[in-house]
């Protein structure tokens, strides 16, 4: 089996996470081989710290490259980031084309610029140097004002209408790329996310999350490093993008719980465990697919049975949930669901695993998705993900505006979940659901 082998040509700090010392332990993470090219080696990062040491690398960059020459060395993949002068681009393109082979891709992070402003170490020409180098690449990951720069065009705040940002991703085709992520992203207050597209195919779309306050050193460098991990090994693009969005969302929730100081970055070490497992998810074998059969149909039913004493156990009383499993979760219920009213049930597995299910109808202009649950060991594991953007999916290929779903009001950590996938509640509710029963529910919806 052929181990990928990346190489990541970015400065090292050495204290601080950005940069290589984000970049080797994320993609390494999922089993791909990472090397490293430093351009140049600090004492610490310069966000935040002062008086920090600088050792500028050119000068050994093209000895590395001939040496690897000699020993036949090639790369699947480039993955390159802050690029200090004109020079160092012209000894990446060189590395490029010395060290690559028929099939090599190669990943851009035009560091350069952010909120409307380059760097102090850039000058106003750079950005055109940089765009030569984002024309050889296969994907690029820039920021709205990385790619304002290098189009020429006037940097604007956000939040944006997704006609201006389809608008700027239009002119972006001209790169002579094959995909590009735009991160930083708004389209309303509160969420900010990234947009991605692919020009082969046209797709377009978008990851949002809440926005967390502050400012937080080195995220951009663990949200490109944990796509470029996720793509590399094989992921959809929307899943690829999620994988990353998800990383970096909860090291800055980690960083900012733990109220910690900031200048040595975020803790996205903590998250290797549920990133690895969202992309084998993706990687080797999360399938998500309608039930058809009676076999398919009794199995939910029984993951529901397990799952919902569980879930429920606390929130709502147990006399409760039995009415609520025989009248909604049986064989008999839920195929009475599907031949009559439009229900669709999907298996979610891992493998042969039988890991969870879900249960759709539509409803006017909207999805209601009736039931989603993982079974308890595999919750929190990063398996929601790719059910919320397939029902995203189903939503979008009906010509539907949103998904939405009932969730107890006291069930805080499912709501905590729907929120982190773009669920905002919309209304509460009191549904008696007979015998006297009578769920107290919001109403939580997610545009699509």
């Amino acid at each position: 089996m052929h181990q990928e082998r990346i190489l990541a040509i970015h400065d090292i700090s050495c204290v601080g996470r950005c940069s290589l010392t984000v970049a080797i332990p994320i993609i390494s993470s999922v089993g791909i081989e990472c090397s490293g090219l430093p351009t140049a080696v600090l004492s610490t990062h310069t966000g935040g710290f002062t008086g920090y040491t600088y050792r500028d690398l050119t000068e050994d960059m093209v000895p590395i490259d001939e040496h690897w020459q000699t020993l036949g060395i090639r790369f699947d993949a480039f993955y390159t980031g802050f690029l200090g002068s004109f020079e160092q681009i012209d000894i990446v393109k060189k590395l490029f084309r010395d060290l690559s082979h028929e099939g090599t891709r190669i990943y851009v992070d035009p560091v350069m610029a952010d909120k409307g402003k380059l760097y102090p170490v850039f000058g106003p020409d750079f950005p055109a140097g940089m765009r030569q180098l984002c024309e050889m690449a296969d994907v690029i990951m820039p920021n709205l004002t990385e790619l304002s720069f290098m189009l020429g065009i006037e940097y604007k705040e956000g939040p944006y209408t997704r006609e201006y940002i389809d608008s700027v991703l239009d002119l972006a085709k001209g790169f002579g790329i094959k995909q590009i992520v735009l991160t930083g992203i708004s389209f309303e207050e509160g969420k900010v996310g990234a947009v991605y597209r692919d020009y082969a195919t046209g797709e377009t779309g978008d990851i949002m999350r809440e926005e967390i306050p502050g400012y937080y050193h080195g995220t951009g460098d663990v949200f490109s490093s944990a796509f470029v991990g996720a793509f590399e090994s094989g992921l959809s693009l929307r899943d690829a993008v999620t994988a990353a969005v998800n990383l970096t969302v909860g090291s800055i929730i980690r960083t900012y719980d733990a109220k910690v100081d900031i200048r040595y970055g975020v803790n996205f070490e903590a998250g290797l465990g549920a990133y690895i497992r969202e992309v084998d998810a993706g990687r080797n074998g999360m399938t998500i697919f309608p039930a058809v059969s009676d076999d398919d149909i009794r199995i939910i039913s029984s993951i529901g049975c397990s799952v919902w004493r569980e879930a429920y156990e606390g929130i709502v009383p147990k006399d409760q949930v039995e009415y609520m499993l025989e009248r909604f979760q049986s064989f008999e219920a839920m195929k009475e669901q599907i031949e009559s009213e439009g229900y669709t049930y999907l298996m979610i597995k891992d493998g042969a695993r039988n890991i969870g299910y879900a249960g759709y109808v539509p409803r006017g202009d909207r999805l209601f998705l009736s039931k989603i649950y993982i079974v308890k060991d595999y919750r929190g594991h990063g398996y929601s993900g790719p059910v919320f953007a397939h029902l995203r999916d189903v939503a979008r290929s009906l010509g539907l505006k949103s998904v939405y779903l009932t969730v107890n009001r006291d069930n805080e950590r499912s709501i905590s979940v729907y929120r982190h996938e773009g669920f905002e509640i919309v209304e509460s509710q009191d549904n008696p659901i007979g015998e006297g029963f009578v769920m107290h529910d919001y109403v939580m919806e997610m545009r699509v």
